[in-house]
């Protein structure tokens, strides 16, 4: 018996195999792709240059074509049918996707952002246009990076300030390490040393003001530990003690120790603050513009899904600052000059909450952004300080001067084995077992560091006009060998 083959039915399932095919060398090109830039850890400009050698490599050793197919339309070789048109479109919006998704998630969205969407935008209208996947990526990679060459900061030359502390900044420099920065200002106090105090600066001097975001948490933490002391708050007194609009919320029963050790639970940031953020970030706006009311109504509704373990939070933060003004009858800013700023002589720290005090900085991508002028949030990040300003604070903390030195002890566990968290303070021991007191911020355009070494009676402070972060200048300067990574609250944030 002899059988017939349907030329038609032939045909079809040949077309149904290479449509297989093709969606599974898209699929293939895309899963390589994005895979390997999340594990090699690149940025926007990485994932689009690594978008090149995939293409070629999938071309010669997947598809085993000619490199020429990579420069003719797709129409023409993977997209000829609808099905490799869909492909090809779903593979170029799922790439889209994902480092829009790894930008926000990784909170690197402030100062990528503006990079992912030129991206995004190059790589949609370029392909609508080319209908060329390889010279569309090629061409957006090609953009991506001469925008952020044009954007990039450049290192300062004009130094001033203390010699032997300069000749430290150069070394640092040689080896690297100040790659990206603009201007910087730094400090090292040593109270044994014949001259306990050093200044020196690129670009900026020990009086140039600057944005010190987080350290506002720090500073915080003492006004905090100071109104405990006075008998004003109470550390195991719920958060509606002192805000009474938080009563009968699940916020409003967290303690004020819950708080500033981070284990209250809260989301970084407000549901509304990032909102604000998707669009406004990729412009360079201020995220921080709510008013007392909106942060409360931000904190009232966050569902706490963290309560009990440590979480790094802005939006907490805020929560404590705001309930301890609340407590003594002031308003936040009032609250750091009266207790703090005044008292120890730090006269150009102020909170940055009614109006700008400094120019707008840089990203760590480039993107002028303007400065962070805070409302309700304020006791997150809105202060605003300077190198001189700060070797006053640092040199109170060393000689036990300064308000609220409680907030520097050992209080909770932050997950990491060599890192405790004090009243917003963190507490790291090195592997030489000294052990530095610390905290850093960030802002959309600045940075900052200051780090303790109580034992030793010394301090480095750093502040930079862009929002890369400085932890290493700073651990460098103190010569110990701690964490740098910025991603990750309890080891260096």
């Amino acid at each position: 018996m002899t059988t017939t083959t349907d030329p038609v039915t032939t045909a079809a399932a040949t077309a149904a195999r290479s449509r297989g095919r093709r969606l599974l060398e898209g699929g293939a090109v895309v899963a390589l792709w994005i895979g390997v830039g999340r594990l090699w850890g690149l940025d926007v400009i990485g994932h689009l240059l690594l978008g090149v050698p995939v293409v070629v490599g999938i071309q010669l050793g997947v598809r085993r074509q000619p490199l020429r197919e990579l420069w003719a339309r797709d129409t023409t070789t993977i997209a000829r049918s609808r099905t490799g048109k869909t492909a090809v479109v779903a593979g170029v919006t799922v790439v889209i996707a994902a480092l829009v998704l790894q930008s926000f998630s990784a909170d690197d969205w402030i100062d990528d952002s503006w990079t992912v969407l030129l991206m995004a935008g190059a790589l949609a209208l370029g392909y609508a246009l080319l209908r060329r996947i390889f010279v569309t990526v090629a061409m957006a990679a090609v953009l991506v990076t001469v925008a952020v060459w044009v954007h990039a900061a450049q290192l300062a030359t004009d130094a001033n300030g203390d010699a032997p502390l300069l000749a430290r900044i150069d070394h640092l420099h040689a080896m690297g390490a100040l790659a990206g920065y603009q201007d910087l200002a730094i400090a090292e106090v040593d109270l044994d040393a014949p001259q306990p105090v050093r200044l020196a600066g690129l670009g900026a001097t020990d009086t140039t003001p600057m944005e010190v975001g987080s350290l506002t948490k720090a500073m915080t933490g003492l006004v905090i530990a100071d109104a405990v002391t006075r008998g004003e708050v109470r550390m195991d007194a719920p958060l509606s003690t002192y805000l009474p609009q938080l009563r009968g919320s699940a916020a409003g029963e967290v303690t004020m120790h819950e708080l500033v050790t981070h284990n209250a639970g809260f989301a970084n940031f407000g549901a509304d603050t990032l909102r604000r953020g998707l669009w406004s970030a990729p412009l360079g706006l201020n995220l921080f513009d709510t008013d007392l009311n909106q942060t409360i109504q931000e904190i009232k509704a966050d569902g706490l899904t963290t309560r009990g373990s440590y979480a790094y939070s802005n939006l907490g933060a805020a929560a404590a600052g705001q309930a301890t003004a609340a407590a003594v009858g002031m308003s936040y800013p009032d609250l750091m000059r009266t207790r703090l700023f005044a008292p120890l002589g730090m006269t150009d720290t102020a909170i940055q909450s009614a109006a700008p005090l400094v120019p707008g900085g840089r990203s760590a991508s480039g993107l002028l952004v303007q400065p962070w002028v805070a409302g309700g949030d304020a006791p997150a990040g809105a202060a605003v300080s300077t190198a001189r300003d700060l070797t006053i604070l640092a040199t109170a903390i060393l000689d036990g001067t300064a308000p609220g030195l409680d907030a520097l002890q050992e209080n909770a566990p932050t997950g990491r084995n060599d890192t405790t968290v004090g009243t917003f303070w963190h507490i790291t021991t090195g592997e030489n077992g000294r052990t530095i007191t610390w905290h850093n911020g960030k802002t959309g355009g600045y940075t900052s560091y200051m780090g303790l070494d109580l034992e030793y009676h010394r301090a480095v402070i750093v502040l930079s006009d862009v929002a890369m972060d400085v932890v290493g200048v700073g651990v460098a300067l103190l010569g110990q060998d701690f964490c740098t990574e910025s991603a990750s609250p309890a080891g260096c944030t």
